[in-house]
């Protein structure tokens, strides 16, 4: 199935388009699902399912049915999901801490009523910081590795915890995330710390706190970024940054049309897209985040006044076919399999050969990598 054939049924399951101009045999219908299945997408996608059934064209009655059980256990899931994320969080406060949770069921306040509940969750990802003392990495660690018994893989941004009595794999972030330069890296650090009480206090009707709009906009820009370093991203992390520009849009619109009407209290945080643009710059990401606005603008049909800049396709491309190889964070992935699960040795060759594939696109992250990795084996050495 073209890929063109793809992205446009994610666009009528986003609300972007309501027209689907195609005809879909048996085949076609099994080929979207698989699709779906790849980039984690089931939930999202069948509610394209529910549109397409409103404009009478019918998906094959036994592929719905397995589709629509694999879309109430997502739903049950999330359910779950948001209580837990509630649950960690209270411990947390409670224990001295604040926190927040960042992407992950937060992403859920981002997407309209009738697709939050239909992202497929993960883990829960929760941004820590003590109360008082400058140090911030080794309170969260000490904490972590008593509250769990098993032992806990701590590395430069988080440490892994099983939460005592419930059947879910936490990441504790001490730092949001982290940069393979390590000048971008400590730039990055100082911003998030100056921004951590907004985040960490900016509560929700979910009963835990999230990033505020501004610094969702750059954390999970970062975020996709890092993993595109890593295994590799699928159309999963896309949507949700595409809803969380969506979300950061209207409430800079909102906050603006407050200010133009007089209203001179306004608390007005939110960064406008040159600024946001200047400190992702300062994070050496300007061109990756070129890179996210052509796969924003093919994948889903986002207009052009709502991007952060002007789109880059020549590394947009690349990135849109990196993401369609690959899948969910790589999983589907087949270059170089051998490599990438043959021992530790093997696996760090695999990774060394990934990201020299990306230092024509993201040369400073690229030839910082080996350094990185060779520094952030001491530090995990001493932790």
């Amino acid at each position: 199935m073209p890929d063109s054939r793809f992205f446009d049924f994610l666009q009528l399951a986003v609300g972007q388009t309501a027209i689907f101009p195609y005809s879909l045999i048996e085949e076609d219908w099994q080929n979207l699902f698989d699709l779906c299945r790849k980039h984690a997408l089931i939930g999202i996608g069948f509610c394209a399912v529910e549109r397409l059934h409103g404009l009478g064209v019918e998906c094959p009655y036994a592929l719905k049915i397995r589709w629509m059980s694999l879309v109430i256990q997502i739903e049950r899931k999330n359910g779950y999901m948001n209580a837990a994320c509630g649950k960690v969080s209270a411990r947390f406060v409670r224990d001295g801490f604040d926190c927040c949770v960042l992407k992950g069921q937060g992403n859920l306040l981002n997407y309209p009523k009738c697709l939050a509940c239909r992202r497929q969750a993960g883990d829960i990802d929760l941004w820590v910081m003590p109360h008082c003392g400058r140090n911030i990495v080794k309170p969260v660690i000490s904490y972590v590795r008593k509250c769990s018994k098993q032992y806990q893989r701590a590395v430069w941004h988080h440490i892994d915890m099983a939460f005592p009595d419930m059947d879910i794999d936490l990441e504790i972030h001490y730092r949001p995330g982290y940069l393979r330069s390590f000048i971008r890296d400590m730039r990055m650090r100082r911003w998030f710390r100056k921004r951590a009480d907004e985040c960490m206090g900016n509560n929700t009707s979910l009963g835990f706190a999230v990033p505020t709009y501004s610094v969702n906009v750059v954390y999970q820009m970062s975020h996709v970024f890092s993993h595109v370093f890593e295994e590799g991203v699928g159309l999963r992390q896309l949507v949700d940054y595409y809803f969380v520009l969506l979300s950061w849009d209207n409430a800079r619109k909102e906050k603006c049309m407050l200010r133009g009407a007089g209203d001179e209290n306004t608390d007005c945080r939110i960064l406008q897209a040159d600024e946001i643009m200047r400190v992702v710059s300062s994070f050496g990401m300007a061109k990756f985040a070129a890179a996210v606005m052509y796969v924003l603008q093919q994948v889903f049909a986002m207009p052009d006044d709502r991007l952060l800049c002007a789109p880059d396709e020549k590394r947009g491309k690349h990135l849109l076919d990196e993401i369609m190889l690959a899948g969910n964070f790589g999983q589907y992935d087949r270059r170089d399999e051998k490599m990438r699960y043959g021992g530790t040795f093997s696996h760090g060759m695999w990774k060394l050969k990934r990201v020299m594939r990306l230092l024509e696109y993201y040369p400073e992250e690229a030839l910082c990598e080996p350094f990185f990795r060779v520094w952030h084996w001491g530090w995990r050495c001493f932790h």
